[in-house]
């Protein structure tokens, strides 16, 4: 029975202690400071994560229009006349432009 309440003493005491054990505090206060103080703190990370995903699709819209304007050059380079006529409705003086759309 001694050793029953020697045992029951020592883990409630133990509980307790440990909590103010100071390489256990230290810990939790180095983790607190990491997670929210520090300069790569996770608030800042979550934002930079979100940043890059931005302009990943920002690049990923700069490179479908680069793609367009290269085609678009491809088919200015192969027949400018063409081209006038189709995107600018440029005419001869003899001539009459219909937009059918």
């Amino acid at each position: 029975m001694n050793f029953k309440k020697i045992v029951l003493s020592k883990l409630n005491s133990f509980s307790f202690a440990s909590l103010l054990n100071k390489y256990a505090l230290v810990t939790a206060i180095f983790i607190v400071w990491v997670s929210f103080f520090d300069r790569y703190s996770l608030i800042n990370q979550i934002k930079l994560s979100n940043n890059i995903e931005q302009l990943q699709e920002a690049k990923a819209d700069y490179e479908r229009q680069l793609e367009e304007a290269l085609k678009e050059r491809e088919i200015i380079n192969q027949d400018i006349e063409k081209y006038a006529r189709e995107k600018y409705l440029f005419h001869k003086d003899n001539e009459k432009v219909i937009l059918i759309k």
